[in-house]
């Protein structure tokens, strides 16, 4: 079956979105729109095209064979249009205007939020909107214009640079830490309670490290935020294993055992942008004050430096 050649870029989204959300419910969260609003798009397309291109039952919405087929026309018309996007933004020399940059929550709340007004001071025309979750977003789809990650990249079209290294210590409030006294191996503090983390790869490989050096340590709570851990260990209800660079800035955290020289906790910083994006102004700019900030924070990063005062 031809698509009709009369369907708009607007027709052809709309397809798509469908088809990733299930539904016109999800969909039409994704698009901010009605419900409605989304059910007459989808019927006006199959009208223009005497065509239906999704089954509907209680399972949700299942495309048809000619729905595969505008979905896979969707598809690539959607890569053209971010490669298209890149393309024209990566030769932005303005210093004005918007950046997007990702970063998990501890990085965008210990590392981010203390080097943004320095760069505001600097680029008064550039707003940079800080998204910081744990979930790894797509500088080739524009989703975020330069990445903070724990990781080296894999993905040949994108950039990275190592900017830190990553040590984790453990920590507490001042009160437990001078009951606790000085340790010189994680192994001494296994009568103690703990707080871990829980949310992806790294929580996993922490937990591992936890169960490998403290067999017998009592875990008290588990949270899928280092933030959280961070701020119920300064209230006294465990220790927490947490990134050094945290654990220096905290209020009323001080370290029980850190940096850890174990090899299973360090890890790196890298900062990642798309190379489509390697000339613009604006990402230039803040990628040199990002590497400015994390060379004059290399001793939190790695635990040499105990605190950001």
């Amino acid at each position: 079956m031809q698509i009709n050649k009369t369907l708009s870029w607007d027709d052809y989204r709309t397809v798509l979105v469908i088809s990733r959300a299930g539904g016109v419910t999800r969909a039409a969260e994704s698009l901010g729109v009605t419900v409605s609003t989304v059910f007459r798009r989808l019927e006006r397309i199959e009208e223009r095209i005497q065509t239906q291109l999704f089954d509907r039952d209680r399972k949700g919405y299942r495309p048809t064979d000619a729905g595969r087929e505008a979905i896979r026309a969707a598809e690539i018309m959607e890569q053209a249009a971010f490669a298209a996007d890149r393309m024209v933004s990566g030769r932005d020399q303005q210093l004005s205007g918007t950046l997007r940059v990702t970063a998990t929550e501890s990085l965008a709340g210990c590392f981010l939020a203390r080097h943004m007004e320095a760069f505001r001071d600097a680029h008064q025309g550039i707003t940079v909107n800080i998204i910081s979750e744990n979930r790894v977003l797509s500088l080739a789809e524009r989703e975020a214009d330069i990445a903070l990650r724990p990781r080296r990249p894999d993905d040949e079209t994108l950039i990275g640079r190592k900017i830190a290294k990553l040590n984790w210590g453990i920590y507490s409030n001042p009160d437990a830490a001078k009951k606790i006294g000085a340790k010189s191996s994680p192994a001494l503090l296994s009568d103690q309670r703990f707080i871990v983390w829980e949310a992806g790869r790294l929580a996993l490989e922490s937990q591992e490290w936890l169960r490998q050096t403290v067999p017998d340590a009592e875990i008290a709570y588990r949270t899928s935020s280092l933030i959280t851990n961070a701020q119920m260990a300064a209230t006294g209800a465990g220790l927490a294993p947490l990134p050094c660079f945290v654990g220096a800035v905290w209020p009323r955290l001080q370290p029980v055992l850190a940096p850890l020289t174990d090899a299973g906790t360090a890890g790196e910083l890298w900062l990642v942008i798309h190379e489509d994006m390697r000339h613009n102004a604006r990402v230039r700019a803040l990628v040199d004050h990002l590497v400015s900030a994390a060379h004059q924070d290399a001793g939190l990063f790695t635990g040499d430096v105990q605190s950001a005062e």
